[in-house]
């Protein structure tokens, strides 16, 4: 069959992920559109996916008066933008891949749902987590019958301190208002969808949660800090910080193409003199971590009861040493218990013969880490989202808009019941 024709709205690093996938990888695409208001990203989409000068845009106005020039959208734009970006879209007949969070609102995450429905759009939120090896193993194993029922879900996401930095302290996620999500829709609507996902015979009934930002403030910053690394806080005070920026953007960058966005360049074009100049200038990320103007949470914790009386509790945490993500599942007949990051889970069985347990090991080592693929997921909801345009069967990790409904509206009621202090029903 013919490859698929993608339109790239937003060509940010995750829309150019999904399409590298599917074009350069896969083999099952091709992009023939492009719309970005950073002219410095459309060039980076004509030279890595050969889409023509003419067929990029910088308004998406532009594009969607042509009318339908290809067979799907891959919405890569920032969260805010997501309900403005995708209707349009969907009312023209593009099926479309979508980043997560889809909305941070129950009356917009509705609309972008009967718009979906009503022009019969095949709609995937990019959940990617369900399509890693090591979860969807576990999803199988469920299934299997191989836990029984399932009485309780727990699980962590540990957000490493550069990670924290780049994205969450002074990043594009680090304030609510900025970016349209809180810290749990931002970067845990991941672990909610996935609560619900392995828990899929019954629905999320009621949550409590309870956390907020009161580590990374200004009235805990170092004694002494100044308010840009490199232009006023003195350098006793910076050998003892975390977050000074020498050692985490200029010597140890570990995902520079986060923290040179704002110098107008591709980051492999940034000279070590412009990103010192910028650092101590214009560029949000050179200002002290305390001190940037973040209001999202800086730890979190999710307790959901399930109308089977099934139980979850999800942590998240910033500015952790270790960097990852650990589950554990509890049920009648066995456990399960990993850490995604590792590489590796066990699977638990009751043995009657020692009245003690079976142990199985799972291992996927050799698949992609955090700052790779998120451990294989993109390529796999890529490639479902391929075959699925194609009319192949959805794969048991589907992400259609029906079936990430529920996690959203999850976390919409999490974040309530933080601000309100209050269990909320759902």
């Amino acid at each position: 069959m013919a490859t698929l024709k993608a339109v790239l709205v937003g060509c940010g690093d995750r829309a150019c992920v999904y399409a590298e996938e599917g074009v350069h990888n896969l083999g099952l695409m091709e992009v023939v559109a492009a719309v970005d208001p950073d002219e410095v990203r459309l060039a980076y989409v004509r030279e890595h996916f050969g889409v023509k000068k003419e067929m990029c845009f910088r308004d998406q106005r532009e594009l969607l008066a042509l009318g339908k020039v290809g067979d799907c959208v891959i919405n890569g734009t920032m969260d805010k933008l997501h309900l403005e970006t995708s209707l349009p879209f969907l009312e023209q007949g593009y099926d479309m891949l979508l980043e997560k969070p889809i909305v941070n609102n129950k009356a917009d995450l509705m609309k972008i749902y009967e718009t979906a429905k009503a022009h019969g759009c095949k709609l995937m939120t990019c959940h990617v987590l369900r399509y890693a090896p090591f979860y969807r193993k576990i999803k199988e194993l469920i299934l299997e019958g191989e836990l029984g029922e399932i009485v309780n879900i727990r699980t962590d996401e540990r957000v490493g301190v550069f990670h924290s930095s780049v994205s969450y302290i002074r990043g594009k996620w680090k304030s609510e208002k900025e970016c349209g999500s809180s810290f749990l829709l931002a970067k845990c609507c991941h672990d909610i969808d996935l609560l619900c996902w392995l828990n899929a015979g019954t629905e999320p009934k009621q949550v409590f949660s309870y956390g907020g930002r009161d580590f990374i403030v200004p009235e805990k910053a170092p004694k002494g800090a100044g308010t840009r690394c490199l232009v006023d806080c003195p350098q006793e005070v910076r050998r003892e910080c975390i977050y000074d920026v020498q050692s985490m953007y200029l010597d140890n960058c570990l995902l520079p193409w986060y923290p040179w966005q704002c110098t107008g360049k591709n980051y492999t074009d940034v000279t070590m003199e412009e990103k010192i100049e910028s650092l101590k200038t214009y560029n949000p990320h050179g200002v002290c971590a305390y001190k940037a103007g973040g209001d999202i949470a800086d730890h979190q914790n999710v307790l959901v009861k399930f109308k089977n009386g099934s139980t979850a509790v999800h942590s998240l945490m910033l500015g952790c040493m270790k960097a990852g993500r650990s589950i554990f599942i509890t049920g009648t007949r066995g456990e399960i218990e990993g850490d995604v990051e590792n590489g590796y889970f066990y699977l638990r069985k009751y043995d009657k013969k020692t009245s003690t347990y079976t142990e199985r090991q799972f291992d996927f080592h050799d698949r992609q880490g955090e700052t790779g693929g998120h451990f294989g997921g993109d390529r796999g909801l890529v490639l479902d989202f391929c075959e699925i345009m194609r009319g192949a069967e959805p794969s048991v990790s589907y992400t259609s808009i029906e079936n990430s409904v529920t996690g959203h509206l999850l976390v919409y009621a999490a974040d309530e019941s933080m601000k309100e202090a209050r269990p909320v029903d759902l």
